[in-house]
């Protein structure tokens, strides 16, 4: 016999063979650390919820919660009032509209007079107390103070260099038109205004001007306007009696055309699609200075629609 050959090449892998039998169950393994803290420590243990310094979860069931349908039914009533007061409000401190004309929609049969509104529909103790003419849907809000006081405000020793004069800006004692109720701060009441024009088409206002030798529009001896006042907007534009029409005013009622001796009054109105320019907020007349001419202002409201 001669000597053993070499090993051969390796065959092909035959057929897998059939699963074998599970073996038994393991033996259970050691408890684990506590899940995380829901809400807070709790250091009163309780049997089937918290227990424990750190506030875990036991394994025990808690006791079941009970639910009176005497409760159930007081908040649903709850939530439907404060949705009645959301859809339809009344006007009250309570329950302001964001404006005069949304309360003659929810309540055409309200009378005109003074309701609570908040434009800017943030928490309601910023609403502010308003005129609503329900007849239109305007929403008015009052000038403080309302008026300036009738006098001699202005002494000029060189009567040929006039020229007209801010009250607000220029004059000793003169103050710029504020809005709203006295009882709420400037601040609020601003910004309830802004929200206003931006809310409404269209606004307007009138301004009285008291005189007494004093030129308010028509000088009726010169036969012109050039010592008509100016009225400042709250947009920093001056209204004119005569220019461009978007920034000039009507005259209702001129009492002022002549130096009588007497007082008389004129009336301004400005209206105006460009809510931003009003209200008025400075007035700046320009026949005073002499030693008998006088003058006082009556501001009427600012009108939103």
């Amino acid at each position: 016999m001669g000597p053993p050959g070499s090993r051969g090449t390796p065959g092909e892998a035959g057929p897998a063979g059939s699963p074998g039998n599970h073996g038994p169950t393991g033996h259970p393994g050691p408890q684990g650390l506590p899940g995380p803290c829901c809400q807070g420590p709790v250091t009163t243990e309780q049997k089937g919820g918290w227990y424990g310094d750190l506030g875990y979860y036991g394994d025990q069931p808690g006791k079941p919660a009970t639910v009176k349908v005497e409760d159930i039914m007081a908040a649903l009533k709850s939530l439907n009032n404060q949705m009645e007061t959301l859809l339809s409000p009344d006007g009250s401190q309570k329950s302001p509209a964001p404006s005069c004309r949304d309360l003659k929609n929810c309540h055409p049969e309200f009378k005109s007079g003074e309701y609570w509104i908040d434009p800017n529909q943030g928490c309601k103790t910023d609403a502010i107390k308003v005129h609503c003419d329900m007849d239109t849907g305007e929403t008015c809000v009052s000038s403080n103070p309302s008026n300036v006081p009738r006098k001699n405000w202005w002494a000029n020793q060189n009567s040929h260099s006039k020229k007209h004069v801010w009250f607000g800006d220029s004059i000793d004692g003169g103050f710029h038109f504020s809005y709203g109720d006295p009882s709420v701060s400037e601040g609020i009441v601003e910004i309830q205004i802004a929200f206003l024009q931006i809310r409404s088409s269209r606004a307007s206002q009138n301004i009285t001007y008291h005189c007494r030798n004093s030129i308010a529009y028509l000088d009726y001896k010169n036969g012109n306007v050039k010592q008509a006042i100016k009225l400042m907007s709250s947009a920093d534009v001056e209204l004119k009696a005569e220019g461009n029409n978007k920034f000039t005013y009507s005259v209702l009622e001129d009492g002022c055309a002549n130096r009588t001796g007497e007082w008389g009054k004129t009336i301004f109105e400005y209206r105006t699609r460009k809510t931003v320019h009003l209200p008025i907020v400075d007035i700046a007349p320009f026949d005073i200075g002499g030693e008998d001419q006088e003058f006082g202002v009556e501001i009427g409201p600012v009108c939103f629609l």
